[in-house]
């Protein structure tokens, strides 16, 4: 019953909360970064007809997510190790949840998870129920193939659980990541609420970096169609792009 809160969490059709922002706000595309990771082929054509939103509720995570001039508490943190790919999500207080992976390409991502979702996720996941894994009976980690799972304390303290990846886990460890990997899935699958992209406003002058990484400056916006017009600085080519579809194609502004 749990999982499959967590599945309708992840995976519904819903209204993601976007804000309105300028360039200030969209981040930095890092060098040999990508906007998600790739959906399949019939996910794929769904998102392109429907316009698919992950995360029912969610917000944007838009500049400092300091809670009373400080960061945010750590509450969860999950990371697999498989040869060149890492996947690390991290859940902090205030329902801010991080995705980071590294591979062919790297993602990262920030999104604000509703507080009812955050609850549930604690609830879930809690360090109690992680000390009652015994880690005897976790198969041992290769050098190359390792996850870990830590859950904190109020007082900061925290409970590791350190396995194989690819082995067979006990039940009660298996509950609580079942949850966490439906998260990191729909996190790094989106191209909605958790691109700082969506709800920019663009300006005449602005520098976006679309998804091959080519630079593309904003030339002109027609009217009350909502199209932008871009120019691109690494070849001869314009582009145009409804104001609401440019997060499907720019990672991000063009760094400094």
């Amino acid at each position: 019953m749990i999982r499959g809160l967590f599945l309708l969490f992840a995976g519904f059709l819903a209204l993601s909360v976007t804000a309105q922002h300028d360039i200030t706000k969209v981040d930095p595309a890092p060098p040999e970064s990508a906007i998600a990771t790739p959906l399949p082929e019939k996910q794929e054509r769904r998102l392109k007809k429907y316009e698919i939103q992950e995360l029912a509720g969610a917000r944007q995570a838009l500049g400092s997510q300091l809670i009373d001039g400080r960061l945010p508490k750590p509450l969860i943190d999950f990371v697999t190790h498989e040869g060149s790919v890492e996947q690390r999500l991290s859940v902090f207080e205030g329902g801010l949840v991080v995705v980071a992976m590294t591979g062919a390409a790297s993602i990262r991502k920030k999104v604000l998870i509703p507080e009812d979702a955050l609850d549930a996720y604690l609830e879930a996941v809690s360090p109690d129920g992680l000390q009652r894994v015994d880690a005897r009976s976790l198969a041992i980690p290769e050098r190359e193939r390792t996850a870990r799972l830590r859950v904190y304390r109020e007082d900061g303290s925290h409970v590791e659980r350190i396995f194989h990846p690819g082995r067979v886990l006990p039940k009660s460890l298996g509950d609580q990541l079942g949850p966490l990997r439906d998260l990191l899935r729909a996190v790094s699958e989106d191209r909605s609420v958790t691109s700082s992209v969506a709800g920019y406003e663009p300006q005449i002058g602005d520098e976006l970096v679309a998804d091959d990484h080519k630079v593309y400056r904003v030339e002109r916006l027609i009217g009350g169609a909502g199209v932008v017009e871009l120019r691109c600085l690494d070849a001869p080519a314009t582009i145009f792009v409804m104001k609401s579809d440019l997060h499907l194609y720019f990672i991000g502004r063009r760094p400094q």
